[in-house]
C-alpha cells in the first residue's frame, strides 16, 4: 500500500489503544478530545468493559469497521505488540504517544527503529514516539490533551505545551491553528515530510515550526522551498544548556544555530527567537 499523508490527518475512524478511565492518563486525555470528532472511535483496554461510557475491546482486531488512526498510549514495553495488532487491523497510521524509546538510549533507539520498519513495511505511517498527538481542524480530528482553536496557522512543533502557550498568543490576534502535529522522536514521519503535507492542505496558509533537531536538512529546506507558503521557525539555542534539555525532552542534539541559520536565508524561512515573536509575525 502507498503510505498517504491523508491517513494522518483526516483517517476514516480512530482507536485509542490504552483509553482510561483515569484523568490524569493520556488515554483518557485522547479518548475524551476523539469523542467531540465527528469520526468513529473505538477504544481498547484489555483490562475493561467499557471506558468513558463507551465499549472497551481487548484489541484493536477486534474492533469492528475499517480501521484509521489507531493512537497507542500503553507504556513502552507494550507498545511493539500494540502497533502489530493494529498493522494486522490495517491500520492506515499510528500516533506513538508513548515515550521511553529514543530518547532513553541505545535500547530505546533499537526498539523504536524496530517499531518504525515495521510500520513502514505496512504501507503505514508512524507520528512520534514520544509525541503529543495530531490536530486537523479541516477533517474535525481532536487527537490533543488540550482543545485547540481553529485557524489557518499549522504548526509542527516538538513540543505539545507550546502549541498551547501559542494557541493563547495567536488568539490574541484572531488566528489559530489549521492542524497541528507534535514531532515527537521522528522515527518515521519527520518534519520534512509534514511540511510538504501542508502544500496542497487548503486551510493552511502559513506553517510554524519548533524544532530542536532537523533529522535532515537538506529534505527540510527543499520542502520549505517548494511548500509556497511562508515558513517561520523558532529553534532553540545553541548552547551546552540548550542540548542537555533537548536530549533529555526528545533525545535530539540541537542543531547548531549557525547551520540553521545558513539553512533558513537557503530555504526563505524567517526565524525567530521567542514565542511571542513567532505569534508577531505569524499575524
Amino acid at each position: 500500500r502507498d503510505r498517504d499523508r491523508r491517513a494522518l490527518f483526516g483517517p476514516v475512524s480512530v482507536v485509542v489503544v490504552g483509553a482510561s478511565d483515569d484523568e490524569r492518563k493520556w488515554g483518557n486525555w485522547l479518548a475524551r478530545a476523539a469523542m467531540t470528532g465527528p469520526r468513529p472511535l473505538h477504544l481498547v483496554n484489555p483490562g475493561r468493559d467499557t471506558v468513558l461510557g463507551l465499549p472497551s475491546y481487548r484489541s484493536v482486531s477486534q474492533v469492528p469497521g475499517p480501521v484509521g488512526l489507531v493512537a497507542i498510549c500503553v507504556p513502552a514495553a507494550q507498545v511493539a505488540a500494540a502497533v502489530d495488532d493494529a498493522l494486522a487491523a490495517g491500520a492506515r497510521a499510528v500516533v506513538g504517544i508513548s515515550a521511553g524509546f529514543g530518547e532513553t538510549g541505545a535500547d530505546g533507539r533499537r526498539m523504536e527503529r524496530d517499531i518504525a520498519s515495521r510500520v513502514r513495511r505496512a504501507g503505514s505511517l508512524l507520528l512520534g514516539p514520544n509525541c503529543l498527538g495530531v490536530f486537523d481542524a479541516g477533517s474535525d480530528l481532536r487527537l490533543t490533551s488540550n482543545p485547540l482553536p481553529a485557524g489557518r496557522v499549522a504548526f509542527l512543533s516538538q513540543s505539545g505545551n507550546l502549541a498551547l502557550d501559542l494557541a493563547g498568543l495567536l488568539g490574541e490576534h484572531g488566528l489559530g491553528f489549521s492542524r497541528f502535529a507534535s514531532l515527537g522522536n521522528q522515527a518515521d514521519i519527520d518534519l520534512p515530510e509534514l511540511v510538504a503535507a501542508c502544500a496542497d492542505h487548503e486551510r493552511t496558509d502559513a506553517v510554524a515550526i519548533y524544532c530542536e533537531q532537523f533529522t535532515d536538512g537538506r529534505r527540510f529546506v527543499a520542502a520549505a522551498r517548494e511548500l509556497g507558503k511562508p515558513v517561520v521557525l523558532l529553534s532553540a539555542g545553541s548552547s551546552a544548556a540548550a542540548a542537555r534539555v533537548a536530549a533529555s525532552h526528545t533525545g535530539s542534539m540541537v542543531t547548531a544555530s549557525a547551520v540553521v541559520d545558513a539553512a533558513c536565508a537557503e530555504a526563505g524561512v524567517f526565524r525567530v527567537r521567542s514565542l511571542g515573536e513567532l505569534a508577531d509575525l505569524l499575524a
